[in-house]
């Protein structure tokens, strides 16, 4: 079994990011099936990673990775990819590496919104 290269690198002399960035890449076949999700193929890892370092982009812009659900950076939808790495990790379909980047990044996993809305009902 292949394993993941997932280590700190300095970003690119273009990338002003005052956040971690992790090269989070794999170094072969993605066969990481530790938690019980199904493998990823590389367009989907691409994908994955594309939408990360977005989500770093913005924590550089806002100091927070909460993002709004109808939030698009660079033209993609970011805030429908946090509530479906959100959805996933309920249902334990998300890979314990990318959870692991995630909660290093600062990201949280209860929706500010749903929070926001409980506490005003709790006065």
């Amino acid at each position: 079994m292949a394993t993941k290269n997932i280590k700190n690198v300095q970003p690119a002399p273009d990338k002003q990011l005052s956040c971690c960035y992790y090269d989070i890449r794999a170094k072969g076949p993605s066969d990481d099936v530790s938690n019980g999700t199904a493998p990823q193929s590389n367009s989907q890892n691409r994908i994955w990673d594309e939408n990360f370092e977005l989500l770093m982009q913005f924590k550089t812009k806002n100091g927070h990775c909460n993002v709004p659900r109808r939030h698009a950076e660079q033209g993609k939808s970011l805030g429908d990819w946090v509530s479906k790495q959100r959805f996933k990790k309920s249902k334990a379909a998300l890979e314990q590496r990318r959870v692991d980047l995630l909660e290093q990044a600062g990201f949280e996993w209860n929706n500010i919104y749903d929070t926001s809305w409980d506490a005003m009902f709790a006065l």
